[in-house]
């Protein structure tokens, strides 16, 4: 099978979405398929490099800081794109690159399944200061958007009942939780090599910074612990960087941002961390959730429907809904040592069995065979794809 798959993100910008389309890409290429993609250039020079096309985009930081956008398709991408006759496409972003994807399946009459990676709600305070008319908005453009796609990819029970509250049609929405590489466990002495002392019990916070993260509670809890024997360590870069360290100055307890680091170092960081935490409710699913518990980290996160299924009390982590849940659990784990190892081992285990690429990978499989064959036996058109 042929799978173009759009999104406005991708290499070497490093966040979930772009994670996903990375893990996905390399399964389907293993089982044989050829994937190619469509993107942002971070320019508005349009270029092709390998497998991957690039379109010249303007910044769009006003609407979304470190967004993007076009509606043009280069020319001569348009001509490989038709050459290379896909038969599917998968969309990951609901902006330009959708726009140039809608306009693919229909020159070429072929399918878009699309994944809802973002709960919108959660982030209209970047356009509105109205709440109630953000959402409304938002789920007014997300049925009419949803009735241009084949079906839509959801990863959690979460985002299918958000969508459903639209008025979208549940035979539409497919619930595919993403999948994470499950990486190998590092033997060599990390903390020595990061610089992180061998002494402190290590709090982890690691993904995007952005206001909606709700990252300055994890700063007040910190702050808040009676503990000496801690380190709070935030891994990570976003528009709210600079925000952030300029409100930990306010504190006594220092707070270690590390900032953005090589992909190929971010599972060091879970693995040098005692507990990985996070205050969001923003999340669809949370892909630093599954990459924390598959490298055997403890999680301590806020409660969200998000975390159904995932994040199980006493077995692999903890939910909290306040600060004084959230220090019984941190001292539990830190101060029990059976505990701690118990929780490490189920955080690991469960992980692999639920949260692999592999499952992720078939699941998507599964859905192109349906959406392609099913979209062949409704097309009225003869000359599909001549």
């Amino acid at each position: 099978m042929k799978i173009l798959i759009t999104s406005d993100w991708y290499y070497p910008v490093v966040n979930g979405v772009v994670r996903s389309v990375l893990n996905l890409k390399e399964y389907l290429e293993k089982q044989g398929h050829e994937v190619k993609v469509l993107t942002l250039s971070d320019s508005i020079t349009s270029f092709t490099s390998e497998d991957v096309y690039y379109i010249g985009s303007l910044s769009a930081k006003k609407i979304y800081p470190e967004a993007r956008v076009t509606n043009i398709l280069a020319k001569t991408h348009l001509r490989a794109i038709r050459k290379w006759e896909p038969d599917i496409i998968h969309s990951q972003c609901e902006f330009s690159t959708f726009i140039m994807a809608k306009a693919l399946s229909k020159l070429l009459n072929i399918p878009i399944v699309h994944t809802y990676h973002t709960v919108y709600e959660d982030y209209t305070h970047y356009f509105t200061s109205h709440k109630k008319i953000g959402v409304k908005l938002v789920a007014k453009a997300s049925k009419a958007f949803s009735d241009l796609c084949n079906y839509i990819i959801v990863p959690t029970e979460k985002t299918s009942e958000i969508l459903k509250s639209y008025q979208i049609s549940p035979e539409k929405i497919k619930i595919i939780a993403t999948g994470v590489k499950i990486p190998e466990l590092y033997e060599e002495d990390l903390r020595s090599e990061l610089g992180i002392s061998k002494n402190k019990k290590v709090l982890l916070y690691l993904g995007r910074l952005a206001e909606e993260k709700n990252i300055e509670e994890l700063i007040d809890f910190y702050q808040k612990l009676d503990r000496a024997d801690t380190e709070f360590i935030i891994v990570g870069g976003g528009p709210y960087l600079e925000k952030l360290k300029e409100y930990s100055k306010n504190f006594k307890k220092n707070i270690n941002f590390v900032g953005m680091v090589n992909p190929k170092d971010v599972n060091k960081y879970y693995q040098i961390a005692d507990i990985f935490t996070t205050a969001s409710t923003s999340e669809t699913q949370g892909l630093t959730y599954y990459e924390a518990l598959s490298n055997g980290t403890i999680a301590v996160c806020r409660k969200d429907t998000s975390l159904e299924n995932v994040l199980i009390d006493g077995f692999n982590g903890y939910s909290y809904e306040n600060f004084d849940q959230y220090k019984t659990y941190v001292d539990e784990i830190l101060d029990d040592t059976d505990l701690y190892e118990k929780l490490k081992k189920n955080a690991r285990s469960y992980a692999i069995e639920n949260f692999s690429v592999e499952s992720f990978g078939r699941k998507c499989e599964d859905l192109y065979e349906k959406a392609v064959n099913e979209y062949d036996y409704e097309s009225p058109s003869i000359y599909k794809r001549l």
